[in-house]
């Protein structure tokens, strides 16, 4: 391990102050007045907007010059006014689709080699379980990672149903690619409450799904995940007059049809890890 900051909420103030610079990163923090508290890891190629006390959850990811979040080019005057309430990666929901706020008793910034991560780890109020969700950015790279543990503390079996929520920005003329069959992704009655389209079960197929989306002036961005660990994929559906559109995909541990496909066991913890951003 190269370096290891840890953070606290007085840390956060109303004008952004630099808690670590290097050759390849640079990180600031600030308390935003829409959003609380929040940190901007930031390399060469663009930023990630974080929201640590909130489950880290990511605000908006820009890289090349735009915007995952809204599909736009990047607004530098926007950086602490958040634009839409919709965060583009949200904490683990429970399997009634609701969830909790989570007590986050440690924030942490760790270098090691040219990867920055920034993790927390705390437990939801009304729930036996511990969480530690992390994100990581590489040097020079338009990618990331988006990880969470998830530990039962409880003396019963804990269902789950976990979606990473990758709220990329919808672009009409995207095309996608991956390295799955057709039937995997449009299996008999795919389109599931709420207007999302479900995979089949995924681990059938691949052992990691690898998710392309296509836009124009030659942007292309990438989701990967283990399909042992995220079994299933979901495309929210939107419609916009007559057309119907898809979103990029969404890795997630069932239907999204609120009916858990996953428990963990007292005491066990599972981990989960998707890898997203620009190719």
């Amino acid at each position: 391990m190269d370096m290891l900051i840890n953070l606290v909420p007085q840390r956060f103030g109303t004008q952004p102050d630099e808690v670590f610079r290097n050759a390849d990163f640079v990180v600031t923090a600030v308390d935003c007045a829409q959003a609380g508290p929040m940190l901007t890891l930031e390399n060469s190629r663009g930023s990630l907007r974080v929201l640590p006390y909130s489950g880290m959850t990511i605000w908006d990811a820009d890289f090349d010059g735009y915007s995952l979040k809204s599909g736009r080019r990047s607004v530098k005057a926007a950086r602490c006014h958040p634009h839409s309430g919709i965060a583009f990666h949200s904490p683990w929901p429970y399997e009634d689709g609701s969830s909790s706020e989570l007590n986050m008793q440690r924030v942490a910034l760790q270098l090691e080699g040219n990867t920055l991560t920034l993790y927390g780890s705390g437990e939801l109020a009304d729930r036996q379980c511990r969480l530690r969700p992390a994100v990581s950015l590489t040097a020079d790279s338009a990618q990331f990672s988006i990880d969470m543990q998830i530990t039962n503390l409880a003396e019963a079996p804990l269902p789950l149903n976990y979606v990473c929520q990758l709220n990329y920005g919808c672009i009409p003329a995207a095309i996608f690619r991956q390295n799955l069959p057709a039937p995997a992704l449009m299996p008999t009655g795919s389109i599931a409450d709420r207007g999302v389209l479900c995979s089949d079960d995924l681990s059938l197929y691949v052992d990691q799904a690898e998710f392309f989306m296509l836009a124009s002036k030659g942007r292309r961005y990438v989701t990967r995940f283990s399909t042992a660990q995220f079994n299933y994929g979901l495309r929210p559906v939107t419609q916009q007059g007559s057309q119907r559109l898809f979103r990029f995909i969404q890795p997630a541990t069932g239907k999204g049809d609120k009916l858990p496909a996953m428990v963990i066991e007292a005491g066990k913890m599972r981990a989960f890890s998707v890898t997203t951003g620009v190719v």
